[in-house]
């Protein structure tokens, strides 16, 4: 394993039992075997780390998804089995960096999935400005959930799936007639 893949497995592991204000550099090289200065070489600070492994994490299923729903859901099962890591990055400093990781997981391939079924007769910038507006308001409540210190997984779980399944059925449908209505203009 080359030693940034180990810099992010391992800030990774810590962050399933400590926050991210608690890891240090130190730490981090102690738990991968590797020196300070090694990490200085790759990596200006823990956060430019964690910007990397946000940048690069792949998300089963979200490329495989032929619909919406499929996609959301992917998300949804990362989100579950990656939850105190993705909590504690969200709760702190960096809760930025989480957002952007929603957004653009999101945005990327419902936009994908409108444009190459159009279904709603629409122009590609109309899919585009639905696909925004949407990952905008989803990954929102992703990061809402992650605020909420007393949510479980399990309740995070049953949460989210019914605002999955509630969005599809009234905000994208919203957000495709705020679409059609501003091609009137």
């Amino acid at each position: 394993m080359i030693t940034e893949a180990k810099l992010k497995y391992a800030l990774k592991e810590l962050m399933q039992t400590k926050s991210l204000n608690d890891i240090n550099v130190t730490t981090l090289c102690e738990k991968c075997g590797c020196h300070r200065q090694t990490f200085y070489y790759h990596y200006t600070d823990i956060y430019d780390l964690l910007a990397a492994v946000f940048l690069n994490e792949v998300v089963e299923g979200v490329n495989e998804a032929k619909d919406v729903k499929g996609v959301l859901l992917a998300i949804l099962e990362y989100s579950k089995n990656n939850f105190s890591f993705i909590r504690s990055s969200y709760n702190s400093a960096a809760h930025d960096l989480v957002d952007a990781f929603f957004y653009n997981k999101i945005i990327s391939k419902v936009f994908t999935i409108l444009n190459n079924a159009n279904n709603y007769s629409l122009s590609v910038t109309s899919y585009r400005n639905i696909s925004r507006r949407y990952a905008s308001i989803v990954g929102n409540e992703f990061g809402y959930c992650f605020r909420d210190a007393t949510i479980t997984v399990s309740k995070f779980d049953r949460y989210m799936k019914r605002y999955i399944t509630a969005s599809l059925v009234t905000v994208l449908p919203a957000l495709v007639e705020l679409s059609r209505e501003e091609k009137k203009r």
